[in-house]
């Protein structure tokens, strides 16, 4: 039986065509970036593929929705233990996410974790104004969004949906499996199956060119964006971290990956794997669109909803050209325009921040006294957002109602 290949993915002619940047990666990868014939059948096969282990939580889930909708959050929240009755459908799902594969060693997690809280403002920098602003360049990520009419709600509660989770997955031990970060990477996992079952029988969902809501490659993608990225992002910001940094911080992102039902195959353990990954995307997502700007704008704009306590104006408006000049320094001019950002004369704040990178973390290889303040600071900092929108998501409920 021949695989669907959606629309929005190039041909594979055009894929393996050579480019400059691409014989430049291919020879820091020591491979050829682009995909061969089998890899690029796998990621048509990635584009109409969803999580099969949650999808078939979700068919017994629409047998009674509001009754065993509750059943999964008990088995969830409380453990399989406390159900009424044992389940098979949910005895299968938890049982499996209860054994991680045999690459998983959870003992380097919290490395990963301390890491990640030493990195402070700048981990939020760039996953606000590069991972995200450079993710809605492409409609592909962005339809989903459009459909469920998340463009309605105020960027600040997007924001806040995904800090929430993304500090509760970064505390110590938080991916134990009754632990809030695992817990919330469950269920938004959940929520990822719901909605691919209600987009991919909906009219507007136009299968054939988009392939799968939420497909694999997407999620994929998402969880590269965490990562891989991150990676390159603070060391444009001069934060060097080290390989062994470098390998726990992929190692936890690998796991979060597996956990949120990302496929093995397409979950990285090193960054020219990732990078492979980002290289293919341009070409499996169509050009920006009315949703690239619709969002970008959004997004830009989301520092007027902050509830600053001071002098509450100046501090937006401070915050909004903030996000604005670390954009224009990753993604330049040209991306800005297609987002509809309002360019600025320069970047001088990501300039400040690689001067006070530059200081802190080299002296904090040499000073326990500056690498304490950098971890405790950092993540002060990293949860001050949660603080910013407060009102906005106090639950998983709330997170996903």
């Amino acid at each position: 039986m021949q695989t669907l290949v959606p629309s929005r993915l190039a041909s594979f002619d055009h894929m393996s065509k050579s480019r400059w940047l691409g014989r430049v990666l291919s020879y820091i990868c020591k491979r050829p970036i682009q995909p061969n014939v089998k890899e690029y059948r796998e990621l048509s096969e990635a584009l109409v593929t969803g999580d099969p282990a949650m999808d078939k939580v979700i068919d017994w889930l629409m047998q009674n929705p509001a009754e065993h909708r509750q059943l999964f959050e008990t088995a969830l929240f409380e453990g399989l233990d406390t159900l009424p009755e044992p389940i098979p459908e949910l005895i299968e799902f938890f049982e499996q996410i209860t054994h991680p594969p045999a690459w998983f060693d959870e003992s380097r997690l919290n490395d990963a974790v301390i890491f990640t809280h030493r990195l402070g403002v700048n981990n939020g920098f760039i996953l606000r104004d590069l991972s995200l602003m450079v993710g809605y360049l492409y409609p592909g990520f962005n339809r989903p969004l459009i459909l469920t009419g998340a463009l309605k709600k105020h960027a600040g509660k997007r924001l806040a949906e995904t800090t929430k989770w993304w500090v509760e997955i970064t505390e110590i031990d938080g991916l134990k499996r009754f632990g809030s970060g695992f817990t919330s990477t469950i269920y938004v996992r959940f929520i990822h199956a719901l909605v691919r079952h209600q987009l991919s029988r909906s009219e507007e969902w136009d299968t054939k060119k988009w392939g799968l809501p939420l497909n694999q490659f997407d999620l994929a993608m998402t969880n590269i964006a965490f990562s891989g990225v991150v990676l390159l992002g603070i060391r444009a910001l001069a934060v060097f971290p080290n390989k062994h940094e470098v390998a726990q911080f992929l190692h936890f992102w690998k796991y979060v990956g597996w956990l949120m039902g990302v496929d093995e195959k397409w979950l990285v353990d090193n960054e020219r794997d990732a990078w492979r990954l980002l290289y293919w995307m341009q070409d499996a997502h169509p050009e920006s669109d009315e949703s690239s700007l619709a969002l970008g704008q959004s997004l830009s704009k989301e520092p007027f909803e902050r509830r600053y306590q001071r002098m509450r104006s100046f501090q937006q408006k401070l915050a909004y050209h903030m996000h604005l000049e670390i954009t224009q320094f990753f993604i330049g001019r040209k991306r800005m325009h297609k987002l509809g950002l309002e360019e600025r004369p320069a970047a001088w704040f990501a300039y400040f921040l690689i001067v006070r990178n530059l200081i802190l973390h080299t002296s904090a290889k040499y000073l326990p006294k500056v690498d304490r303040f950098l971890l405790r600071r950092g993540r002060i900092v990293q949860k001050f957002g949660m603080h910013l929108y407060q009102n906005e998501v106090q639950s998983l409920s709330d997170m996903h109602s």
